[in-house]
């Protein structure tokens, strides 16, 4: 990329956060020995792909807490989302989170509502680990999670 030597998925992801949206990007390609040069616009991550992404990185689907859901799962938080799923193969899954847990914050930024989480998921999607701050019932949970 423009005058980056891309030799790995860190490199390529440490490349990408240098670049706005609507930016042309040069990318060499090396195939069969042969250079080739190509442009791309570099685009914003589409806020309605936030969910599937939430699910490949976590493996977990959420919802905006509402007060059926907070009498059903006994939920005495005010803000955050709750997990409604959760694959048995994930992280959170192996360690204990479960439906009806709700996640509160993501690294530094606070979660009082879907829109939040979404934001959340796509700012961080390159990193390695997030922290999380989990609630069940009236306990709280900072928990270090692989991406």
């Amino acid at each position: 990329m423009e005058t980056r030597k891309i030799l790995s998925i860190n490199d390529y992801k440490t490349a990408l956060r240098s670049f706005s949206a609507g930016e042309t990007i040069k990318i060499n390609l090396w195939r069969n020995s042969k250079k080739t040069t190509v442009s791309v616009v570099s685009a914003v991550f589409p806020s309605d792909m936030a969910g599937k992404l939430a699910y490949q990185l976590l493996g977990i689907k959420t919802d905006n807490l509402s007060t059926k859901k907070q009498l059903a799962y006994k939920i005495t938080a005010k803000q955050g989302v709750i997990i409604t799923e959760i694959h048995p193969q994930s992280y959170l899954y192996q360690i204990g989170a479960r439906p009806g847990d709700v996640i509160r914050q993501i690294d530094e930024i606070n979660i009082e509502n879907l829109k939040d989480f979404e934001n959340a998921i796509v700012k961080y999607r390159y990193k390695t680990y997030v922290v999380i701050l989990l609630q069940r019932g009236d306990q709280g949970y900072y928990i270090s999670v692989k991406l």
